[in-house]
């Protein structure tokens, strides 16, 4: 929170921040009430909390139906992207009207962490983008499973109904772009840092069976 307001600090915008607690997460929901005791005249914070487990995929739909700001920047508490690329995909979003959805992508620059497979995240990703792309020849997107990017909330309420009725599992990336393309809508990608950096509620074997199936299905 101290870096997230030390950030929009330097800019005449004001902010909504969403947080989806999920199911029994009661250290995170107070430190969020504690944070919302402390909001300067142009913070806005939004809490969403899970009464059942539902996953991070499924609870970024319940953000994105809640916010009510008209641009949606998705990213990840340990800030593993730093704020500057996530600025750089609001400026597109921002400046280009036709640009619907704009999204991370890690793997054009030679130098990124995800070609070292920085952490097992990193690693699980790395192996399954191959075969996830084999196996979905038609998808266009660089990286599918880069979690970091943003878009109009006009948009999303367009795409929403052709996302799947239950999303499951951590990673939106893919079935978020399907619908954008599905309902033609214009996609940017660009390149972004990821740390590696990653959340202690991230389940390596869940994910490793969530994305085989989206890899193989």
């Amino acid at each position: 929170m101290k870096d997230l307001r030390g950030f929009f600090q330097k800019f005449p915008l004001n902010y909504e921040l969403v947080a989806v607690i999920e199911k029994d997460a009661e250290d995170a929901l107070a430190q969020i009430k504690t944070a919302q005791t402390e909001s300067s005249p142009r913070e806005r914070i939004q809490t969403l909390f899970n009464e059942q487990y539902l996953g991070r995929a499924e609870s970024l739909r319940r953000a994105f139906s809640k916010a009510q700001a008209p641009f949606i920047l998705v990213t990840d508490p340990l800030l593993a992207t730093p704020f500057g690329d996530l600025f750089k995909i609001l400026q597109n979003l921002m400046t280009d009207p036709t640009v619907a959805l704009c999204w991370g992508e890690r793997v054009s620059k030679k130098d990124s962490l995800f070609h070292r497979r920085t952490g097992p995240r990193h690693s699980i990703e790395h192996l399954f983008t191959g075969i996830f792309k084999e196996k979905n020849k038609s998808f266009s997107s660089l990286d599918p499973f880069c979690e970091i990017g943003g878009f109009t909330k006009e948009s999303w309420a367009a795409v929403e109904k052709s996302l799947p009725t239950k999303l499951s599992g951590w990673y939106l990336h893919a079935d978020l772009h399907h619908a954008y393309v599905e309902n033609v809508r214009k996609i940017l990608e660009i390149p972004i840092w990821d740390s590696g950096a990653t959340s202690l509620s991230y389940g390596y074997w869940s994910a490793r069976w969530n994305l085989l199936k989206k890899s193989v299905l």
